[in-house]
């Protein structure tokens, strides 16, 4: 399958889209400490490596997973365009390759951990000291 410049695009539009919607959520999100333009510009700088890598794989993948969502869109029995799904098939390859590559340590990004919330408070915990013996009791002399 040779790719059309058109289904390219519109397929860069599905997996772009995928970014955003993971982008919003994350900023909207209580569970961290990003907020407004640039809490999205922080979110994309601690996803840089993970993004790469998923837009690297969705390219090089383009054909195959095109195919792929052509012959299930059509064994369900639905009858679309061949630039809808090229915008479905980029979608998915996007969210399939986030789902996969969570499971690998060195890809996950807690942003939670890398941006706290501000109301985030951190309770410092002094460090135990030993606790000096206690003297025996005093033995009852007897005179």
């Amino acid at each position: 399958m040779k790719p059309d410049l058109v289904h390219v695009l519109i397929y860069s539009a599905g997996w772009i889209l995928f970014v955003a919607a993971q982008a919003y959520n994350s900023v909207r999100s209580s569970a961290n400490g990003l907020n407004g333009r640039d809490g999205y510009l922080r979110w994309l700088k601690l996803q840089a490596v993970n993004l790469a890598t998923r837009v690297f794989f969705c390219a090089i993948l383009f054909g195959w997973v095109m195919q792929l969502v052509t012959s299930k869109i059509r064994t369900a029995g639905l009858g679309l365009e061949s630039n809808a799904i090229a915008g479905i098939a980029g979608y998915a390859a996007n969210a399939l390759l986030y789902q996969a590559f969570g499971l690998l340590p060195f890809l996950r990004v807690e942003v939670q951990d890398l941006a706290p919330p501000a109301n985030a408070q951190v309770v410092p915990v002094p460090p135990t000291l030993p606790t000096p013996p206690t003297p025996p009791p005093p033995s009852e002399t007897r005179s």
